[in-house]
């Protein structure tokens, strides 16, 4: 039978598709590496791996024992998990992406360490791409996001409405309309996330659908930052409103509707498939869920 060092390695093989990469990963030698796969192959009698150029190509039978290794590896962390807090405190891994990191995340924590202090959360805040990673090498245990996930192997449920503007500064001459057409950004100078946020993989799949070109000025991780350059008028910007409520409100900002478009979208619940749901993921969600939409 298969060990738990056998399978980490066999998975982290799959994922990386060279030994020398899961090797690096793992901190072991490429020959271990090796050696631990052919013992694998030996040991069911089967094939795989077969080379494809450079890298390794998974076969049938491998994709079968990836999908119950994935399991087995979440299965031991989970038990490893509870046993080391049997007595203590319930530990909650808990991923955000930035617009949640930055606006809500703070209050959600605030309020569930009184709902339900029993539960010890640590937070991890970055971009969709980053979360969903983590997610699927059990570094979190459950995660809030902007972006939409399709990765088969992570559940993602609908938890919290959000709306997403594009906001100008207060010499844009978008700044006097009342609305704009989605032909007025034709060509627009843009502040927008980076590559792998939710955020910026929305705005971009809407100005394809519409077949807009633009022009990206700035990137950055940091959504205050993006509110700041647009108020200096340096290109438009497009965040959630709850990034830029506070600044519209002073009149350093203003909203620019756009008559084509529907801006509304989902934050989303997400765990990975084969990770357990603990009492703790479950009283997580749960009062994710209950929250009113306008919650900030």
């Amino acid at each position: 039978m298969a060990t738990l060092r056998q399978l980490k390695t066999f998975v982290a093989t799959a994922e990386y598709r060279k030994m020398s990469e899961a090797a690096r990963h793992l901190y072991i030698s490429q020959p271990t590496v090796s050696q631990i796969i052919s013992d694998l192959e030996k040991e069911y009698n089967t094939v795989l791996f077969e080379r494809q150029g450079r890298e390794l190509l998974i076969t049938p039978a491998g994709t079968l024992l990836l999908e119950s290794a994935k399991q087995i590896i979440s299965i031991h962390e989970s038990l490893e998990q509870n046993m080391k807090s049997v007595n203590a405190s319930r530990p909650l891994k808990i991923g955000a992406t930035v617009t949640i990191g930055t606006n809500i995340m703070a209050k959600i924590a605030e309020n569930m360490a009184e709902v339900c202090p029993d539960i010890d959360t640590f937070v991890t805040v970055h971009n969709t791409n980053h979360i969903e990673q983590m997610l699927l090498h059990n570094e979190l245990d459950i995660a809030l996001v902007e972006g939409i996930i399709s990765n088969p192997d992570i559940v993602s449920k609908p938890a919290l409405l959000d709306t997403l503007c594009i906001i100008c500064g207060k010499n844009h001459p978008f700044a006097q309309k009342e609305s704009v057409s989605v032909e007025d950004l034709r060509g627009q100078n843009f502040i927008l996330r980076e590559k792998g946020s939710g955020t910026r993989g929305i705005f971009e799949q809407l100005m394809q659908v519409h077949h807009i070109p633009f022009k990206v000025k700035w990137e950055s991780t940091s959504t205050p930052a993006i509110v700041d350059a647009v108020s200096r008028n340096l290109g438009l910007g497009f965040v959630s409103e709850r990034c830029a409520a506070a600044r519209i409100a002073e009149g350093d900002l203003y909203r620019c509707p756009v008559r084509e478009i529907n801006l509304k979208r989902f934050f989303y619940l997400c765990h990975n498939r084969c990770h357990p749901v603990t009492s703790q993921m479950q009283d997580f969600a749960n009062y994710v869920s209950s929250l009113p939409s306008d919650f900030h």
